[in-house]
């Protein structure tokens, strides 16, 4: 049960990383400094593991460090 838990832990990581990636790429896009990125080009689950994997996932705990300290500081 628990290498379940990793893997969904990680894919839910990695689709948390490709959501922000795919808001922050194209709302720079939309202010004209990049082209139109569609999401597939940055998250494919049934891949292997790319440079796009690597980046999603750094910035899913990024993200997810982000919350967890925001709940810290105002929980107290």
């Amino acid at each position: 049960m628990d290498i379940f838990q990793i893997l969904v832990g990680k894919y839910i990581l990695e689709l948390i990383g490709a959501c922000v990636r795919y808001i922050y790429l194209n709302t720079s896009s939309l202010l004209g400094f990049n082209e139109y990125i569609s999401f597939r080009k940055i998250w494919s689950p049934d891949k292997k593991k790319d440079e796009n994997s690597t980046t999603n996932n750094g910035v899913g705990v990024i993200v997810f460090g982000i919350i967890i300290i925001l709940l810290i500081i105002f929980k107290t």
